[in-house]
């Protein structure tokens, strides 16, 4: 019988939020790396048999995996200070959503109840009544930020909108300049229009409008 048959779940969890314990207080980030590495000095086990086991302990809540800038990284939830959420019937989730989103970076989006299990381990929830559903404020927020344009809705995976960035438009620079000669007055608009070349060069072309009035003497 291999000695990882004989290591119940609770002892590969003490192992593994140890692991996250130590990682933290030398100032480092507890990535999956850095874990299978502090365990694999301590116990004979593979990468892939510490994976294995932290992911289990991601789906049963006993460990927060936290996405940030690209990056994973796991945190012991009873060590994180969770941010208080009051939830009330006309509470707004939409950005708390949307960050969770952010922050889960699933490349495919993220399903509802994926983002209702990120918001619940790193928040610390408090229903205003017994007769709130937090799944429901969560499905008309998570509604809410598409109509929005917070977020994008694929089947059932969420993902937050990037918008796509515009192309410059050639501007536009107005000066106007009066002049007074005798009894007529010359109203001069001239603009300036910038292009650009083929060669990258940017070349500018003055347009030039005017308008003349004359004033007509009058005789009493």
């Amino acid at each position: 019988m291999r000695e990882q048959d004989t290591v119940s779940d609770t002892v590969w969890a003490k192992w593994i939020l140890d692991a996250i314990r130590k990682i933290r207080s030398q100032k480092q980030r507890p990535s999956s790396e850095r874990i299978c590495h502090a365990i694999r000095s301590l116990h004979a086990y593979s990468d892939e048999d510490v994976i294995t086991h932290l992911e289990q302990l991601v789906v049963a809540g006993s460990v927060l995996k936290v996405f940030n800038k690209g990056q994973v990284t796991y945190k012991d939830p009873g060590g994180v200070q969770a941010r208080q959420l009051v939830i009330n019937k006309d509470t707004d989730l939409c950005k708390i959503i949307v960050r969770a989103t952010r922050e889960l970076c699933e490349k495919e989006g993220s399903s509802l109840k994926n983002i209702e299990k990120y918001i619940q381990q790193s928040h610390a929830l408090e229903l205003a009544s017994s007769d709130i559903d937090f799944s429901t404020i969560c499905k008309l927020s998570a509604k809410r930020a598409v109509s929005k344009g917070l977020l994008t809705l694929d089947g059932k995976l969420y993902k937050v909108f990037e918008q796509e960035k515009s192309f410059d438009k050639p501007k536009i620079v107005k000066t106007s300049k009066t002049l007074a000669s005798g009894n007529s007055t010359c109203h001069s608009n001239k603009s300036t229009v910038e292009h650009e070349s083929e060669d990258g060069a940017v070349k500018a072309t003055p347009s030039i409008k005017s308008n003349r009035t004359s004033k007509s003497l009058q005789t009493p």
